[in-house]
Parts: structure tokens; sequence; C-alpha cells
């Protein structure tokens, strides 16, 4: 009896040892199934601070952060984010805040009811009535504005208007970029017809 329950101990362990393996392989792919049924989805380079629907491909409280090749730290936020319906690799946003601090230490911020997002070319687009605020004391509005996530750039896609640090200021165009020959320097231009109110500070 002894010897018998002995033979069946070991052809227990044996068919064990391989079928333990098995199912733990076949729980592993399971999983490896699972993380790329939803892969459109998690690839997007935002963390995601809230939840994620994935039927409709919404993520909802994104936010991106990078160092852009010329040492700026940008950072991205929005309500919600969703593919384009419109244009292939082009991400929808809504009540985007945008941020560049350059390398010198000046911040520039953004705020806008919508836009989109392109991580493979490394562009934003917001859209709507976009605030522009920077440290220096700019507070612009436009309709549109271009954001590159990889290096130091703004530029608004038509006219500006708001307050400057001495006075009331007007133009077709502004556009934020790194000084040409001065790294770690940027110039924030305005063009297309300026107009300024000058405003002496009391």
């Amino acid at each position: 009896m002894r010897r018998r329950y002995e033979n069946f101990h070991s052809r227990l362990v044996a068919w064990m040892k391989i079928l333990l393996p098995l199912a733990a392989l076949s729980i592993l792919s399971s999983v490896v199934f699972f993380a790329r049924e939803n892969e459109d989805v998690r690839d997007i380079p935002f963390l995601m601070t809230g939840e994620t629907d994935a039927p409709d491909q919404r993520i909802a409280a994104p936010e991106y952060q990078a160092l852009t090749d010329d040492g700026a730290r940008v950072k991205l936020t929005a309500r919600e984010v969703t593919p384009s319906e419109e244009d292939e690799g082009w991400l929808d946003i809504s009540n985007v805040a945008g941020r560049i601090e350059t390398r010198s230490g000046r911040v520039f911020q953004a705020t806008a009811p919508g836009g989109r997002v392109n991580f493979s070319v490394d562009e934003a687009e917001l859209s709507g009535i976009v605030s522009v605020d920077t440290s220096d004391g700019f507070h612009m509005l436009s309709d549109a504005l271009r954001l590159k996530l990889d290096s130091t750039f703004a530029e608004t896609g038509g006219a500006v208007r708001g307050e400057a640090p001495f006075g009331v200021l007007e133009a077709g165009g502004m556009r934020l970029g790194e000084a040409e020959g001065s790294l770690g320097s940027e110039l924030m231009v305005f063009n297309g017809g300026v107009k300024l109110v000058y405003q002496p500070r009391q």
C-alpha cells in the first residue's frame, strides 16, 4: 500500500512540474493580450491623473511634462483628451493649460478652452480665446497659439492684444523663441503692425 501511495505521489509531482509552468504561461499571455488591447490609449505620453474610458478612447485630467532640447521645461495639462476624428496622429484636448519655463527662468503660460496635440511632431495648438501671461508682466489675448514641445517656441496664429508692462499693446502676431546665437536666452517678438499706447507706471 505504501509503495502504491509513493508511486502515485511521484507521478503527481511529475505532472505538477509540467502543468504549473503551463498554467503560469497561460496567465502571463492573457495579461500581455489585455495590455496590448488598449495599447493605443496607454501609449499616449500623458501622465493619467484621472480616469481612462478605454471604449471611448478618452483620458480625463491628463498631464504631460518634458525637458526640451534647449533646456526649457514644458508642461501641458487638459481636462480631457480624445483622438481626433479629422486628422490622424492628432489628439483633441479641452480646457488646456500650457507652460514653458525657460533656462533663464522666464515663465510663459497659456490657457484656452480647446486645442489639439501631436506628439509625433512635438506640437500643440491652442484655440478659442487664448490667454497668454508671462512672468515679466505681459497679459495678451489671441485666437490661436502654437507651441513646440521639444524647444522654446510659441507663436500666435493671428493678432494679439492686451497689456504689457509699459502700456496697452496690439500687434498682428507674437512669437517666443530662442535668441539666435545665445543659448539659454529667449526673445518675445511682436510684429505685423504694432500699436502701443504707453501708460507710465504710477
